[in-house]
């Protein structure tokens, strides 16, 4: 019952009841404020094909005129942010996500915010097998409790990929940490995203932080490695649960990164292989992110030759 209670809050938490967005309560349907290569929105892009929406047409993220506004019928409406182009650091784009991170989602009007939330929200909005499984309670509060370490670890995936991943392409010119100060200087900073940048455009994180949120991730692929060693298909048992939407995006970025899933943890790397083989994750998750995705698995392989990639870090600490 506190599990439920729990994620009825969050939920609650996560729909924006009046976006200062002018744009947002114009928008029918479907409409997902996304990047093709950010975890968040691809636990997002998962869910929406697993509950048979399938990605429609492409429109400007900021576009409000009535044909970019109309709905998609059995799809979802694209509106790509680009974290390349600072999408994120525009006003229009804070509006909309007063975090400034990916995802959002508008259906029918409302506004909603945080990946997990939107998960849980599609879950009951739409059909399908269910990713919330509120039949079997222990199901259910083992899902729910593999997902909230999961957000409890969003912080160090972001720690460890920018670290052994992104490295300096990641890094804010000073106009625009001034602009991310500005947008978030209303309290709105959830994610810590100011005190962040501050330190890793100034590479004045201490490389034993780095470490400590590696070994955090570490010992959550220990434990889900000891849990898939009864033979079960999934996480929480034999369904798929939003406890593996969660986790199977995250392992997914650091694959990207040069993580060496499968010498050090092979049944979760089977796993993994399973998940990447389901339609949702092909045509959701890689549809548009294919080429992005191999060329940082192509980065990551030279620097693990090099030894200096993510490799190295992680045998040292699990073998």
């Amino acid at each position: 019952m506190r599990n439920n209670t729990l994620l009825i809050q969050e939920r609650i938490m996560a729909l924006i009841e009046h976006p200062r967005s002018p744009i947002a309560g114009k928008l029918e349907g479907v409409h997902l404020f996304h990047y093709d290569g950010a975890p968040c929105a691809q636990r997002v892009r998962f869910a929406l094909h697993e509950k048979g929406l399938s990605r429609g047409r492409e429109v400007k993220f900021d576009a409000g005129d009535p044909v970019s506004c109309a709905g998609q019928q059995g799809a979802w409406v694209s509106r790509q942010v680009s974290l390349v182009k600072k999408d994120h650091l525009t006003e229009a784009y804070a509006l909309i996500q007063p975090n400034l991170v990916v995802p959002a989602l508008v259906h029918d009007g409302r506004l909603h915010i945080e990946s997990m939330d939107i998960v849980e929200y599609l879950d009951e909005a739409f059909g399908g097998a269910p990713l919330v499984p509120k039949n079997d309670t222990a199901v259910m509060e083992d899902a729910t409790g593999l997902t909230r370490l999961g957000k409890e670890l969003h912080r160090s995936i972001r720690f460890v990929t920018f670290r052994w991943g992104l490295r300096g392409l990641a890094r804010l010119s000073k106009e625009d940490e001034e602009q991310l100060r500005d947008l978030l200087k209303n309290g709105n900073d959830t994610e810590q995203l100011v005190n962040f940048y501050e330190g890793y455009d100034r590479q004045s994180i201490p490389e034993t932080i780095y470490e400590e949120h590696l070994e955090k991730l570490n010992a959550a692929f220990r434990d889900h490695e000891h849990r898939l060693s009864d033979g079960r298909d999934f996480l929480t048992g034999s369904d798929l649960t939003m406890a593996d939407v969660i986790w199977a995006m995250k392992t997914l970025r650091l694959i990207e990164c040069g993580y060496p899933f499968e010498q050090c943890f092979p049944l979760y790397f089977a796993w993994f292989q399973r998940i990447s083989q389901r339609p949702s994750f092909r045509e959701g998750v890689m549809g548009k992110h294919r080429l992005m995705s191999s060329a940082f698995k192509f980065k990551a392989r030279l620097e693990n030759l090099l030894g200096i990639g993510l490799k190295r870090e992680v045998l040292m600490r699990v073998t």
